[in-house]
């Protein structure tokens, strides 16, 4: 279920209406079964693999939280729906190019979210292990933690300390409705008038790449930064906005990431919540390990499994080398620091910078291999055509434009202040008309949200 189309919509408002009336003491286990029917709209089969999730985290906590000597093997029973659905055929598929042997396939669909439920049950049983709760983790808290469907499918990346202790003031949040309506708006504008029409052209970019001309390759590539930042961004804003509105507070995901002076800075800001889910759980722990032998690896290591985590492809890891080897960089020569003090037509030239490299990166982790990547970032440069403008490029360039004019205002909490100081009378039925009307328009040309693939 898509938060832009009108089966949303009408799901959430008979939630809430539903919601009004059930007991305080069953609000849980109501809001496990929306948000398992919320799951089940995609391919109801794989319902039985969200459960299976989450019955299986419960009853391993209970295990760690008696004796954390369970963390291990729970940690690899954890991860294993993960590796079966979405590595699998990665590793038989390079072990066979690397030996020339013939090994089968799955050719399994990836499940939606199972990353992202990974990702928050593995960082719910190590959290359980180093600090355990007084009382063992109770099933129906964990079940909303696991399956609470606004960030169900693509975060934000959850953490159990933060959650839990809000779960008994789960409501209808009357004060936080208009700020939080105003949020999803927001999101909903991105996804709708920007990431996808400027993702339809760099489909068609992509899919035309050994003919793209010089400014094709150059809108193709910029327009790609786009639509992942307002894709991404925009299902975060309207998670956050979804919990808001029944009284939970997420994390902060995205903070004007493409205003950063060092790709350092971008990690700080972009995916905010998978960042710090990488420093915590992995970065830290091989610091500590090898510090003392290669002091800038375990950032190059962590990079490495951020863009295994992204995709199982060659590319993908090959983009988090690259991210990890330019951070190493940046800490090495103390670039980072420089870029943080700088200000004025320095810091701007900082901020191009970074966003160039964040952009061209970013081919690798579009394309499906390298060749397509080298007629995208290179093959384009040395086609020509810099005299002609290409028309499909208009839209993507002034989508382009306004999103970066307006980037430093996109975030949560200034988008939230904005609507606070303007009368709901006024503002509501406003909102309420971008709202429905951009639904209505998504609905004519569904398209995924970019991170489902993840």
């Amino acid at each position: 279920m898509l938060f832009q189309l009108p089966s949303f919509l009408i799901f959430f408002v008979a939630f809430c209406v539903l919601f009004a009336f059930c007991p305080k003491r069953l609000r849980l286990v109501f809001v496990t079964l929306a948000s398992l029917f919320f799951y089940a709209w995609w391919y109801p089969p794989y319902l039985l693999l969200l459960v299976g999730m989450v019955v299986g985290c419960w009853l391993l906590l209970q295990l760690i939280w008696h004796d954390k000597r369970w963390l291990p093997v729970s940690l690899v029973i954890s991860f294993m729906p993960l590796v079966l659905f979405k590595y699998t055929d990665f590793l038989l598929g390079s072990v066979a190019a690397m030996t020339g042997l013939a090994t089968p396939r799955l050719d399994w669909t990836l499940p939606l979210a199972v990353s992202f439920v990974t990702f928050s049950v593995v960082s719910y049983m190590v959290d359980t292990a180093q600090k355990p709760e007084k009382t063992p983790p109770r099933f129906w808290p964990t079940a909303v933690y696991v399956t609470f469907f606004p960030h169900l499918i693509a975060g934000p990346i959850l953490r159990a300390h933060h959650i839990l202790p809000q779960l008994p003031q789960l409501r209808l949040d009357r004060s936080a409705f208009v700020p939080n309506l105003a949020l999803f708006a927001t999101g909903m504008l991105k996804k709708v008038l920007v990431a996808d029409p400027v993702g339809a052209f760099v489909d068609q970019a992509y899919a035309g790449h050994a003919t793209l001309s010089g400014w094709e390759g150059v809108a193709a590539i910029f327009g790609f930064a786009i639509q992942i930042y307002c894709d991404f961004s925009a299902y975060s804003d309207m998670a956050i906005a979804l919990a808001g509105m029944l009284g939970i507070s997420f994390p902060e995901n995205f903070r004007s990431p493409y205003a950063s002076t060092s790709l350092t800075e971008v990690w700080r800001r972009w995916h905010m919540t998978l960042s710090f889910w990488l420093r915590d759980y992995v970065f830290k722990p091989l610091h500590y390990r090898l510090h003392k032998y290669a002091r800038h690896l375990s950032i190059i290591l962590t990079m490495t499994v951020s863009g295994l985590w992204h995709g199982a492809a060659w590319t993908f890891v090959l983009w988090g080398l690259l991210h990890g080897l330019i951070m190493f960089a940046e800490s090495a020569t103390g670039y980072s620091r420089y870029a943080n003090k700088v200000r004025g037509w320095q810091a701007g030239l900082c901020v191009a910078g970074t966003f160039l490299i964040w952009s061209f990166l970013a081919v690798i982790f579009r394309s499906p291999n390298l060749s397509v990547a080298y007629d995208v970032a290179i093959g384009s440069f040395t086609r020509g055509g810099w005299s002609i403008w290409a028309g499909d490029a208009t839209v993507p360039v002034i989508c382009g434009i306004i999103l970066l004019a307006l980037h430093p205002v996109d975030q949560v909490a200034k988008i939230r202040s904005v609507a606070g100081r303007i009368p709901a009378l006024l503002l509501v039925p406003v909102l309420l008309v971008l709202i429905i009307g951009s639904s209505v328009l998504a609905a004519q040309h569904p398209q995924n949200f970019y991170y489902f693939d993840f």
